[in-house]
């Protein structure tokens, strides 16, 4: 009498109608609704590979419907889905996968960063370079020669006859341009991080080494296009993280849900400037631990290259603080040939990897600008880099992008190359046709030069050793010059070149794709 009796399975029948098949020559008719099995309408489904659901009836015995023509379905069991909450941090949050990073980790995505954790680009290893630094102690001064003269008041750059052409505005080369130096020279240009608290607060970084760490005011750029404190540091802790730690303590540190950055843009959001420093306290002494126990110099140690995402992270660092406040003045130039423009970072790795330098090659920049390419060429490569530069505003600009970016080096850990900057004219530098002789690479952006320059060039060029190759943005050898019966001693003939398009986004004067020329001496 105490029995329990075996529960009832409830069951649900619905029946679905069979259609006949119609005639595949002709499309299906439709009157744009169905009707359910009691006649009751439906409204047509949102999405054509999705069925409509009839209304609910009561279940009926599984014969009922089939004394009507029509197939049913007997459901017995639903299977209820899990319901998964989270807590939302911000509005711009935005849903990114993993990928696998070229040192084999996997990594996570930081949704915010400005230096995309997509797979990196390596330039081949190279097993005869040391990417850190020796000792704290190393000094890794640019050698600028004869052309850089230090005095109390800063470095004057000088051409080669001697005579002073602009200062420096940076002081000594390696005084670093700390953020939140940025913000107090501008201050009108930023707003508080932490409206709610008043006076913006300020935070130090340690980055990995055992330099002193940088110190930022947690600020906001009232344009965009300013230099960003917080995107500065939020985009340094990813790439510490992602190319200095073992790949455990990296994956914990980058966790979506509550890996540093995440914390720090979190405590933004809800206005906690106490919770964002006290993160970044954490993070510091984590860095500091593991510069100590020698984990980073073991983590470089296995590496051969510098990842093009870690050289845009520097270089931007470099240039955000030196070049862009007045780049605008970089426009005013005296004639066609001195017209200013950048090849950005991608396109400079690319002839890089083309040309295959590495920490043995002599790199030249004929017309180096602000020098982006010689100190690109020097902190990925660390080749011996060169670049000479006519324009005064230009050259001083370059001066000071070598004096940051040595500072800088130190902060990250990273051994550069030898960097020597000019200032004067390529085509009557004495040093310059020395270091051409020793070349193993040229680059000229000589897009607007007159034919008369290319062919001055071209002379300098005889001097070049054999497997030299010239990176230009303008043919020296196109044309018919080089098989033409009248050209049987050009010396364009002791070349052989060959076109590349660059792909988009490479130069700053141009969106779109734009051609250039390696050409390699073999005579």
């Amino acid at each position: 009498m105490f029995g329990v009796k075996a529960p009832k399975l409830k069951t649900r029948s619905v029946a679905v109608p069979i259609r006949k098949a119609s005639d595949p020559a002709k499309p299906a008719q439709s009157n744009g609704h169905g009707r359910a099995p009691n006649g009751a309408a439906t409204a047509a489904p949102a999405n054509r590979y999705k069925l409509s659901s009839p209304p609910r009836t009561k279940a009926a015995p599984a014969h009922a419907s089939a004394s009507n023509g029509r197939k049913s379905v007997t459901v017995k069991s639903v299977r209820k889905r899990k319901v998964q909450t989270y807590t939302p941090l911000s509005s711009d949050q935005e849903s990114e996968s993993e990928d696998d990073s070229a040192d084999g980790r996997k990594r996570q995505k930081m949704s915010s960063s400005l230096e995309p954790l997509a797979p990196n680009r390596y330039l081949p290893p190279d097993y005869k370079r040391r990417i850190w630094l020796p000792s704290p102690e190393q000094d890794c001064r640019h050698t600028n020669g004869p052309a850089v003269k230090e005095g109390k008041d800063g470095a004057s750059i000088k051409q080669e006859n001697g005579t002073p052409a602009t200062k420096a505005r940076t002081g000594k080369d390696t005084q670093l341009i700390n953020g939140r130096g940025i913000c107090l020279r501008w201050e009108k240009e930023y707003k508080p991080a932490f409206p709610a608290k008043g006076e913006a607060p300020m935070v130090s970084l340690q980055y990995p080494s055992s330099s002193k760490p940088e110190r930022f005011v947690l600020s906001i750029p009232r344009d965009p296009e300013n230099f960003n404190p917080l995107e500065d540091i939020y985009c340094s802790i990813e790439e510490i993280v992602q190319h200095y730690l073992p790949a455990d303590l990296a994956a914990e540190l980058s966790s979506e849900a509550d890996g540093t950055v995440r914390l720090l843009k979190r405590a933004v959001f809800k206005n906690e400037p106490d919770d964002f420093a006290n993160t970044i306290d954490k993070f510091n002494k984590i860095i500091q631990k593991n510069v100590a126990n020698g984990t980073i110099a073991s983590v470089l140690d296995s590496k051969h290259a510098v990842p093009l995402s870690l050289v845009k992270r520097i270089t931007d660092q470099v240039y955000s603080r030196t070049v862009s406040p007045f780049a605008h003045l970089l426009k005013k130039v005296k004639g066609k040939e001195t017209t200013y423009g950048e090849l950005l970072p991608p396109f400079s790795h690319t002839i890089f990897q083309q040309t295959s330098l590495n920490s043995q090659s002599v790199f030249v920049d004929l017309g180096s600008g602000v020098g982006n390419v010689v100190l690109q060429s020097a902190l990925q490569t660390g080749a011996e880099s060169h670049g000479i530069e006519i324009m005064d505003r230009a050259a001083g600009y370059a001066n000071d992008q070598a004096g940051e970016l040595i500072a800088r080096a130190k902060l990250w850990n990273i051994n550069l190359g030898p960097i020597t900057l000019l200032h004067g004219d390529f085509l009557e530098s004495p040093q310059i046709d020395e270091v051409l002789r020793r070349a193993d690479v040229v680059l000229v952006n000589n897009k607007v030069f007159p034919p008369k320059l290319n062919n001055q060039l071209l002379d300098k060029f005889l001097d070049l050793k054999l497997g030299c190759k010239v990176v230009s943005l303008a043919s020296f050898v196109r044309g018919g010059g080089k098989h033409g019966a009248r050209s049987e001693n050009s010396i364009a003939n002791l070349f052989d070149e060959e076109r590349y398009d660059s792909g988009t986004s490479s130069v700053s004067w141009a969106g779109e794709s734009v051609e250039y020329f390696i050409m390699t001496k073999v005579r």
